[in-house]
Formats: C-alpha cells, structure tokens, sequence
C-alpha cells in the first residue's frame, strides 16, 4: 500500500479513490433506483385494464405525499412565503408532473408495451436539452446535437415498428405517441424546475408539486370513478399502488436526487441507460414481452444518443447541475 492512502498526521486527507465503497455508494443507489423506477413501467402494464389510469397516478401521488410528509413538513412550513409567492410555479410543475406526465403514461400502458414504453420514455434527457434551448436559450453544442438526432432515430424506430414506410402512411401506435408526449411533459417539469428558489430543498419540493398535481387530477379522478369504473379494492391492486406510491414516489426518486447530489447530474444520468435496460429484461421475464429487432436497434440509438448528449453540459455552465 502506497503511502497517499495513509497521509501523516495533521495532513489534508485526499479524495477518495474511485474503488473505494464511499465513492461507489451513489452508482449502487443509480443501479437501485434504475430496477425500481423500470418496475413502474411493468407494474403499470400489467394492471392497465385493472387499474384505471386516473386512480392510479391519484393514490401513487397521494400514497407518496403521506409518507413523505412528515419529513418534509418542517421544510415547507419554514419556506411557506416563497412557496405562496410562487404558486402558479408550483401549479404548472404539478400539473405538468401528475395529470400530464405521468397520468398519460398510465393511460399510454392502455395501448403499447413496456419494452415501448422504456425505451421511448429513455429519451427524456435529449428532450429536456431541447426545451432548455428552447426556452432559456441553453447552447447546444455539436456533441448534444448529434446526440439529440441520434435518440430521435430510436424514437422513431420503435414509433414504426423498424419499418420507415410507417411515417409516409402515419400508421403509428396512439400509445407510443401518448408516451413520446408524457416524456416531453417530464422533460419540461424537470427544465422549469429551475425557477424554484433555491431556498425550497428537494424533499419539501417533491411534497408540495405532489400534492398540487393531486388538486390537479383529482377531477379527472372523480369523473372516471363515476363514469368509467372505481379503483377495486383488490390485494393484487392494493399492492401495485402501495409499490409505485412507497418504492418509485419516495425511494427510487430519493435516491436518484441523493446520487446527482453527489456526483452530478451528467454522471447520474447513467440511470437512463439503465433504467431502459431493466425495463426490457422485466418485461421479457415477467410480461413475456418479445424483443424484435427494432427494439434493440431503437434502445441501441437512444442509449447512444444521450450518451452523447449528457457529456458536456457541465462544461457550459462551469459546475455541474443540481
């Protein structure tokens, strides 16, 4: 053993070593959260016409709220002015992540597959760094160009099937469509998060876009509980809700936001690539999905895609997002 890893007594201590378990810890919480956050694809594919989509998004919401607010009250009573100052911020971003993200995502499942659905829902980084050009005028260099027209190819290779003659005849899949639109509105809520003070942390933020969106779809919740057919109250959907309220809602997205802490946003975004991955193996194992060869030309594409998008954005802003 060199001498660096045992520095004198009174000597700064160095950073530590990539093999070390500190240093490994954030990408085993990526590799965590990956599995759980593919599990919401699976989960909502298997209880689509079981679970009806509205109740759904409305008791994962609601489920994640009431375990997390007892942390997180203290936090949102401490910046109630700002959040107050900036309600209509805090009504778009729940609108934007409940009703519109991730309610379609829930009626999408209705029409198309988890291997679909992973796979298009996997491009939401290129999508973020267009609405950021967009909208704040963010760069985009060479690199996130290639790379947003590379994940746009994979997109459309599963929008046809692998087969081009789709697009002259528009012969697309409403519930490939309905998610390419869901991870748009994901890919929006995540780029205006920025206009939230900074005072407001991640833990009282989650809480109160929650609980918004939840004022947000409750109408809709109320109108197909009457119309269109109630939440059953069966242990095969009691369970699923209580996995994406407790294990996607509260864990997977805390540790997802306690690894970009940690090493950055560019480096986290490997969780993409990953939660792709393990959505495509869930759904082969549990669903018995088929993998076609557009699904892996399509997978290959946007991995590669936002592989190059997502490894130069720190240099443009000189520290790496928060």
């Amino acid at each position: 053993m060199s001498d660096e890893s045992n520095p004198p007594p009174g000597a700064p201590r160095k950073h530590q070593t990539a093999d070390t378990p500190e240093s490994l810890l954030p990408y085993g919480m990526i590799l965590v959260a990956s599995v759980i956050l593919a599990s919401n694809h699976i989960v909502a594919r298997h209880l689509n016409g079981v679970v009806p989509p509205m109740g759904f998004v409305f008791w994962r919401m609601a489920i994640g709220a009431m375990v997390l607010l007892p942390f997180a009250a203290p936090g949102i009573y401490a910046n109630r002015a700002l959040i107050v100052k900036h309600w209509k911020l805090f009504v778009i971003l729940g609108i934007l992540f409940v009703p519109l993200a991730n309610g379609i995502i829930y009626v999408a499942y209705n029409f198309t597959t988890a291997l679909n659905g992973g796979v298009v829902s996997s491009s939401q980084p290129a999508l973020t760094v267009i609405l950021s050009w967009l909208l704040f005028r963010d760069l985009i260099n060479w690199k996130q160009g290639i790379g947003i027209l590379v994940a746009a190819a994979g997109v459309f290779a599963i929008l046809t099937r692998g087969d081009p003659a789709a697009l002259l005849h528009l012969q697309f899949n409403i519930g490939d469509l309905m998610m390419v639109a869901a991870t748009a509105f994901i890919a929006l809520h995540n780029v205006l998060l920025r206009l939230v003070p900074k005072e407001i942390r991640i833990l009282p933020l989650l809480v109160v876009i929650q609980l918004t969106g939840l004022l947000a779809v409750t109408p809709f919740y109320v109108a197909e509980t009457l119309f269109y057919r109630p939440v059953p109250l069966t242990p095969e959907a009691i369970a699923g809700m209580l996995w994406v309220g407790i294990a996607v809602t509260v864990f997977a997205v805390g540790l997802t936001n306690t690894a970009v802490r940690i090493i950055g946003a560019n480096k986290a975004s490997m969780g993409n690539y990953l939660r792709a991955g393990f959505t495509a193996i869930l759904a082969i194992v549990l669903l018995g999905e088929t993998f076609q060869t557009f699904h892996a030309i399509g997978l290959a594409l946007v991995i590669g895609g936002v592989f190059l998008m997502t490894r130069n954005s720190r240099r443009q802003t000189g520290k790496a997002p928060q």
